[in-house]
């Protein structure tokens, strides 16, 4: 399903992709350096004390033209990446739409035409795609997953794999490590998008039913027709995971792959509690998405630079969820103390190849059972 560039799209996207790759490896290294010779000494000697919070290190790092100027390259390096690819999504655009009804013949899709987005998809462009993943503007519209799909991989720098599956891959390799005997029977993943996040559930357990739900309908479309494509069996549904229409204890497994942070302060307590509705006794629920494991709180300049695409790249969330106590999010929904983990999962090695980034190497999880008893 995957469109093709032609050789000038091509060469357009592979300059954004060495663009930022440049400025990660080669400017963004120097911004510690930088901080500790120049910015912090000079606060030092007319403070007599180092920033003490991250917002002091903002009101510095704000007003120095070399962060300044990193700053509005990897901004404009974000919306470059999505022109690039929207060129080629929009020339093959109307063939691909042409080819659904070729596309339909494994698993499912259910749409839901009474369903409102949530506000916090709604406000602003989530990573700056432009018209975020819900907008449609023509009948069978599957632009907003197109886009996805080809800009992932200019994104992560081709870290995420020939099927953009690295972080599901993450999550089976924890499963496989750490609850080895566990073979679900029923799998819900939440949010997923273009279904690279649900369709190596279906790959790991071929007798199981695996269903992905999503509220975006062009994303969702896309992801039928997707494992179509690929020959890999899924259901997906038009649904705001806050609240699903399966019945309680219907899954084994529920997950999701960085969907929190795209949510909100009420949304989050929500779908922790529907995932501990839906899970049957003994049921598992991971979720890989940023949590505050990675915080170093004593490293105001850390804790600046972890916010960057909190204050530039419209991940507005992102930042406040750091902030929620989420192990108490997760017990007040049900879950016992004893099985609640915050802790990494690691792709396998394939995955990780050409890409130095923590992020993408130790992936931050929230592990939770449904007790027997329950």
């Amino acid at each position: 399903m995957q469109p093709k560039p032609n050789h000038d799209e091509s060469v357009r996207q592979d300059f954004v992709t060495d663009l930022r790759a440049y400025l990660t490896d080669e400017i963004y290294t120097l911004i510690t350096p930088h901080y500790e010779k120049k910015i912090e000494p000079e606060f030092l000697q007319s403070h007599d004390r180092k920033p003490k919070d991250k917002s002091e290190v903002k009101s510095l790092m704000l007003n120095d033209k070399g962060y300044q100027s990193w700053s509005l390259l990897q901004r404009l390096s974000q919306q470059m990446m999505f022109t690039s690819v929207i060129d080629t999504v929009e020339r093959n655009l109307e063939a691909m739409i042409d080819n659904l009804d070729k596309h339909q013949e494994i698993g499912s899709l259910e749409i839901d035409d009474s369903l409102e987005i949530p506000r916090y998809l709604t406000a602003y462009d989530i990573h700056q795609q432009p018209g975020g993943y819900h907008s449609e503007t023509i009948e069978k519209d599957i632009s907003a997953g197109a886009v996805y799909d080809i800009s992932l991989p200019i994104y992560s720098r081709n870290a995420m794999g020939e099927e953009n599956d690295l972080l599901a891959q993450a999550i089976i390799h924890y499963i496989d490590k750490n609850i080895g005997t566990f073979q679900p029977k029923d799998i819900l993943d939440m949010g997923c998008g273009i279904g690279n996040s649900t369709l190596p559930f279906s790959k790991k357990y071929p007798n199981s039913k695996v269903v992905g739900a999503d509220v975006a309908l062009p994303c969702l479309r896309y992801a039928h027709a997707r494992a179509n494509a690929l020959g890999v069996e899924a259901d997906f549904s038009q649904q705001n995971v806050e609240k699903t229409n399966y019945d309680s204890e219907s899954f084994d497994l529920v997950t999701s792959t960085l969907l929190l942070h795209e949510t909100s302060h009420d949304a989050v307590p929500k779908i922790i509690q529907e995932c501990f509705r839906l899970l049957k006794p003994g049921g598992w629920m991971i979720h890989l998405d940023v949590y505050p494991f990675h915080k170093k709180e004593d490293d105001p300049l850390y804790d600046f630079l972890k916010d960057w695409e909190v204050i530039n790249n419209n991940e507005n969330f992102s930042g406040a969820l750091r902030k929620m106590n989420m192990k108490k999010i997760i017990e007040d929904a049900g879950f016992a103390t004893e099985t609640v983990e915050f802790t990494s999962a690691e792709a396998a090695a394939k995955y990780s190849k050409g890409y130095t980034g923590d992020f993408y190497l130790k992936l931050p999880v929230y592990v939770a059972q449904k007790s027997i008893a329950s």
